[in-house]
């Protein structure tokens, strides 16, 4: 499965357009947003804000305290990217592209490509798309450890995990 990582200017650009529009068609959408005071609002059009196939979360690049990722985030991620029947490909996305995104990104690639099947031409190609991903830990670990949580052995023994 393709996954892809994006800075928040890449849909702030496209914002309005047809783009947009096609972007919204093709993908579904993994919005991470920060919270700290005054909150970001995500970059999309109004008309995309209740979209099914748009996951908008808040929360900071810090590893601990009030703004940081949860348990319960690292939920909604795992439900929303493991959702049966919708197969289309994933965008990440942040403030920057490399912290919280890279590590939703490099964990749902790590997943979807080398556990759950053997896809080594999109695995290799996210690493060549994202070479400068510096993943936040404790986004890696939480989204980890839902996704151990469910796979009930199936799937991690034979991934390294």
């Amino acid at each position: 499965m393709q996954i892809i990582v994006k800075a928040r200017s890449f849909f702030e650009a496209r914002q309005g357009t047809i783009r947009e529009t096609e972007l919204f068609m093709k993908y579904r959408i993994i919005s991470i947003n920060d919270i700290s005071l005054p909150a970001e609002p995500p970059p999309f059009s109004s008309r995309y804000l209740n979209a099914e196939n748009l996951l908008v979360l808040y929360f900071d690049d810090v590893e601990e305290g009030p703004n940081a990722m949860t348990a319960e985030h690292a939920k909604r991620i795992a439900d929303f990217a493991l959702h049966p029947g919708d197969d289309r490909p994933i965008i990440v996305h942040c403030s920057a592209g490399i912290s919280r995104s890279g590590a939703v990104g490099s964990v749902l690639n790590w997943y979807f490509n080398r556990c759950l099947a053997d896809n080594e031409a999109d695995y290799r190609a996210f690493g060549l798309r994202h070479p400068d991903l510096a993943p936040n830990a404790h986004v890696r670990k939480l989204l980890l450890n839902e996704l151990r949580s469910r796979d009930a052995g199936r799937f991690f023994r034979n991934c390294g995990l």
